[in-house]
């Protein structure tokens, strides 16, 4: 018989730190995904795309909840604080902020966030959101 966690309303899920990257593709439609293009406008690089930084938010989310999420899980996110660029280190985090039970099980819903750590200090804020998923 397998052991049921129980979630706690304050309590924070596992973390994922990843270094971010991004491969240049010469074929790319927009440009801030180039070095050149991205310096040459006052930034440290090329933006790391905002799809692969909240994949980041995902694989955080599907770690914990494993196949669960991919059939009952729910997320809306914005992109806030600028983003990242290659060799920032990333850091997705998840806070529980209600457990309530519904007809199909027990849904929990979380405050979720991307802290970019480029400078290794304390990390600001560059995704947030809302996540749920039935336990």
């Amino acid at each position: 018989m397998a052991l049921v966690k129980t979630i706690i309303v304050g309590e924070e899920i596992p973390s994922l730190s990843k270094t971010a990257y991004i491969i240049e593709n010469p074929k790319a439609l927009n440009p801030i995904h180039s070095d050149d293009f991205a310096r040459a406008h006052g930034m440290r690089g090329a933006l790391v795309p905002g799809s692969t930084l909240l994949s980041y938010v995902l694989e955080m989310l599907y770690n914990h909840f494993k196949e669960r999420w991919i059939y009952h899980g729910r997320i809306k996110a914005a992109f806030i604080g600028g983003g990242a660029v290659n060799g920032d280190l990333v850091t997705a985090r998840g806070l529980v902020t209600a457990v309530e039970p519904e007809a199909a099980g027990t849904r929990i819903k979380l405050n979720v966030w991307m802290e970019n750590r480029a400078d290794q200090q304390e990390g600001y804020k560059i995704i947030v959101g809302e996540a749920s998923c039935l336990q």
